[in-house]
């Protein structure tokens, strides 16, 4: 864990290795690269070329994003056929 200035959180805040944020958030190590790639978390990249992520961003209330709504989220079921071809 190292301390450093959040642009996201305007603030200095906690910054946990990937590693780490897997055990806290109970989820996988593309899971937690979804979450960069979507922005969803705040992250910096270290000078070894490891990143980190913010310990704030990951206890801040998760916003609605544009894109993942409801529908998005859930597999539509197809629809039921009245009469299908094999039933005539």
């Amino acid at each position: 864990m190292a301390r450093f200035f959040c642009e996201g959180c305007q603030k200095e805040s906690n910054f946990l290795p990937i590693y780490t944020v897997t055990k806290i958030a109970g989820v996988s190590r593309s899971t937690i690269y979804y979450w960069l790639e979507h922005g969803w978390v705040h992250w910096l990249q270290l000078p070894s070329g490891r990143r980190v992520i913010c310990e704030a961003s990951l206890t801040r209330p998760a916003a609605a994003p544009s894109d993942l709504t409801p529908e998005a989220s859930s597999p539509k079921k197809p629809p039921k056929a009245a009469h299908s071809a094999k039933n005539l």
